[in-house]
């Protein structure tokens, strides 16, 4: 398979095809990736999930054994948000993604399970309002992904939301036992970050660390749902 991870160079020729294309209404590209469990190993897959576009409601399917799953024909320069359901597991959405010429590829799902779900809650000490959503994601070093073993984060960095949420709702970061933790005041090597209680809305993450360059990440809150833009869709460190 082969590898890939969103660079500053990526960013760029992106947007320059964009901008040669002009008109991109008519172009379409496809997305693809992978439903994969939390926290047990980076070798499992979710099947029998379904997964859909949020904005092109009937791009729908339903995952194999693999976990993998692919939609074609997205318009370029539309957005696409990945929403994954699946019963004994919490109603997942991805970030929300830019559709270049290229494509999207390895959009991943880090899905939580029901009990997973709760017990993470009452860490945090919070008892999930179905009006909000809650979001998480990841601080990412350089070249690492959900595809590679071991702890992945980019650690001594702060996360911001905008717009902007009570100092209550987060950033709460996860330790390198990968629990979430408000004592801590910055990423751990795990590099998980969550904000809670958050109303409905489109936000903006932003990642800072000095010396470090983060790819932004945009997410679409929707009552219920957890939204998780993780690896290698997340705070992706730049080259």
């Amino acid at each position: 398979m082969r590898r890939f991870h969103p660079t500053r160079s990526l960013v760029v020729l992106a947007a320059l095809a964009l901008a040669a294309c002009g008109d991109t209404s008519t172009q379409v590209a496809s997305v693809s990736g992978d439903a994969i469990p939390f926290n047990i190993g980076n070798t499992k897959r979710l099947a029998g999930a379904a997964v859909w576009v949020l904005e092109h409601p009937e791009k729908r399917m339903v995952t194999g054994e693999d976990g993998h799953f692919a939609f074609d024909g997205l318009p370029v320069g539309s957005n696409a948000t990945l929403v994954l359901e699946k019963e004994g597991y919490h109603p997942i959405q991805t970030g929300t993604h830019r559709v270049t010429p290229e494509g999207l590829e390895r959009v991943t799902f880090q899905v939580v399970s029901d009990e997973v779900f709760a017990a993470f809650a009452g860490v945090v000490g919070v008892v999930p309002d179905p009006n909000d959503c809650q979001v998480a994601t990841t601080v990412t070093r350089v070249g690492r992904s959900l595809y590679d073993p071991g702890a992945h984060g980019e650690a001594g960095a702060t996360v911001t939301i905008d717009p902007p949420l009570p100092a209550a709702n987060g950033p709460i970061y996860f330790d390198s036992n990968v629990v979430p933790n408000r004592a801590r005041t910055e990423t751990s090597d795990d590099g998980g970050v969550v904000f809670v209680q958050v109303p409905p809305g489109v936000y903006e993450l932003r990642a800072y660390k000095p010396g470090v360059e983060f790819l932004p990440v945009t997410i679409t809150c929707r009552a219920g749902l957890l939204v998780n833009s993780s690896p290698p869709w997340g705070l992706q460190a730049l080259d």
